[in-house]
């Protein structure tokens, strides 16, 4: 895996789902099951969704998404999993690495909804 690529999207989408204000509307209670989600099991990620598609994903017919393995994480889902205390695996991972960092990453938490 290319852990800079993986970690390349450095600050929330415009139209991120994680935003207070302005994110993708997602079909209901998906939001909630994404959290719950990346709450309970320290080693999933939640791919930016700009990046999903964009680079070979898909969805088959049981609406099961596969992965093209050049997706990034989203840096919404990461400034939630902070603003919890709750980095993941992979964010320790990538920040021991010194592909991320995490004290930027808390920087534009402000603008993450909070529950």
């Amino acid at each position: 895996m290319n852990l800079r690529k993986f970690f390349a999207v450095k600050q929330p989408c415009t139209n991120c789902p994680f935003l207070k204000k302005n994110g993708i509307e997602l079909a209901e209670g998906r939001l909630e099951s994404i959290k719950q989600g990346l709450f309970e099991d320290d080693q999933k990620v939640f791919q930016c969704h700009k990046t999903t598609f964009s680079t070979g994903g898909y969805y088959d017919d049981d609406h099961v998404y596969h992965a093209s393995g050049k997706e990034s994480f989203c840096a919404g889902a990461m400034g939630w999993l902070l603003l919890k205390g709750q980095p993941n695996v992979a964010m320790r991972l990538g920040h021991a690495y010194g592909v991320i960092d995490l004290n930027k990453l808390k920087a534009v938490t402000k603008d993450l909804i909070a529950e």
